[in-house]
């Protein structure tokens, strides 16, 4: 018996099987998707619109600590500093 037309037929199923799975699950949506996307795309234009030159711009460039004074006590300490043995050697 002749097992190539048979590979051939099965691989042709497989294709049409796989294919029918994605369009299914990646490009097809419900009737809920598609509400869902209208609805989500309607909110951010509407928000969008409503904020136009009301909020001002943020500034993320700008940082307030950057020149803060340093106002830690122990960040200089060190009360072995002058010696120049070590006393716990």
């Amino acid at each position: 018996m002749n097992k190539k037309p048979l590979l051939i037929v099965l691989l042709i199923v497989l294709l049409v099987l796989g294919g029918y799975y994605y369009w299914k699950t990646k490009i097809q949506k419900s009737e809920a998707e598609r509400a869902l996307d209208d609805v989500q795309k309607t909110t951010q234009s509407i928000s969008d619109l409503a904020t136009q030159g009301t909020i001002p711009t943020i500034d993320t460039n700008i940082n307030p600590i950057k020149n803060a004074p340093d106002t830690n006590p122990y960040s200089n300490t060190n009360p072995f500093l002058d010696v120049k043995v070590n006393p716990f050697e």
